[in-house]
């Protein structure tokens, strides 16, 4: 598959990456002078090794080439954005490194020498002026979210917020439209219980976000579906009610020991009535070579979970039909999810049937 490349805002440009499960959404932006004399070239979260040849043709045309990349802005350390930067380093000398202090401490580690890299808490005000275009950039602290100097970046221009891995999720949308739908908070709610250590980090970034002036139009993560209109409130809202992380572990061992016994009596009850789809299931819910375990499992038996009660069995549902969309058995599968005691075992934590339900409409 092609990488997509979309102008999500005026000249702010999404490259993305063509995975199935977890994309990489790089991000160009040119800036240009009123007169169009002066042009810099800004480009958010690099990618990888992987990227760099579709990379290379698809800054070809939006910009010339790689050589006339200006500034290269990290988000944070991980090595799906970083280990790039090498290569663009070595395409153009000059270009300058813009992230966290706490960013570059790890990204120094790939030899890059200090004179290519600023950290932006150097700056003497956080928006900061592109002196030879005269545009304005915001950056925008997102501590913990997921790392200690995770950062955005706020472009005044097309009012598109870069928010790294806030806001990022999986691909659980059917289509392969760019914008997100409903569909998109599933792997965004997903994304951010696994790697988001605490609820407290999101409420804090989500307030810098409602403080930024005007608001953002376009929030354009790392990982997932680009953020526009309505579903930016949306979103925001609902993860100020989202348990992540540390605040997953506040359950009980007996209440997960629980969720875990129910759903392992409900995969043995479907080896039996549909081996097949049991089988499809296994292998799905055990992502081997894709993103990471939701279920982990010792042979086929699972013996952790990492996301909420709801959103497991909501998982399992999802994938059920994802195996054979519509057909008439897995419907009675869905259906038995609630008489082979995932909702009878677990009775506090107020399983609402309608999820439940949801795919049979």
């Amino acid at each position: 598959m092609d990488y997509i490349v979309n102008e999500i805002g005026k000249e702010f440009f999404l490259i993305r990456s063509p995975e199935k499960e977890l994309n990489r959404n790089i991000y160009l932006k040119r800036f240009i002078s009123s007169d169009r004399k002066e042009r810099v070239n800004m480009i958010f979260d690099p990618g990888t090794p992987l990227d760099y040849e579709a990379l290379f043709k698809i800054l070809k045309d939006l910009i010339g080439g790689v050589q006339n990349i200006n500034l290269i802005f990290i988000s944070h350390q991980d090595p799906d954005l970083t280990s790039n930067l090498k290569a663009l380093l070595a395409a153009n000398q000059n270009a300058l490194i813009l992230g966290s202090i706490d960013t570059f401490r790890l990204v120094s580690m790939y030899g890059i020498s200090e004179k290519n890299f600023k950290g932006v808490e150097t700056f003497k005000r956080d928006i900061v002026k592109i002196s030879r275009t005269g545009h304005l950039i915001q950056f925008v602290p997102a501590y913990f979210c997921h790392f200690r100097g995770a950062m955005m970046v706020y472009d005044f221009e097309s009012k598109v917020l870069f928010s790294g891995d806030f806001l990022a999720g999986t691909n659980t949308k059917k289509n392969g439209d760019i914008y997100a739908t409903e569909e998109s908070f599933d792997g965004i709610s997903m994304f951010h219980q696994i790697y988001m250590p605490s609820k407290k980090a999101l409420l804090l970034t989500i307030d810098r976000i409602g403080l930024l002036n005007p608001l953002p139009e376009v929030i354009a993560p790392q990982h997932g579906d680009v953020i526009k209109g309505n579903f930016i409130y949306d979103f925001l809202s609902r993860l100020t009610k989202l348990d992540v992380g540390l605040d997953l572990m506040s359950w009980t061992q007996s209440e997960k020991d629980n969720l875990i016994d129910a759903i392992n009596q409900f995969l043995n009850s479907l080896k039996n009535l549909d081996k097949d789809i049991y089988e499809k299931l296994i292998l799905k819910l055990k992502r081997v070579g894709e993103f990471t375990q939701i279920f982990s499992f010792k042979d086929d038996i699972v013996e952790d979970i990492k996301l909420t009660p709801q959103d497991s069995v909501d998982y399992i549902v999802r994938n059920l039909y994802e195996i054979e969309n519509g057909s008439p058995s897995v419907s009675l599968l869905v259906n038995s999810l609630t008489n082979h005691g995932l909702i009878d075992k677990l009775p506090k934590f107020k399983f609402e049937r309608k999820d439940i339900e949801s795919p049979l409409e």
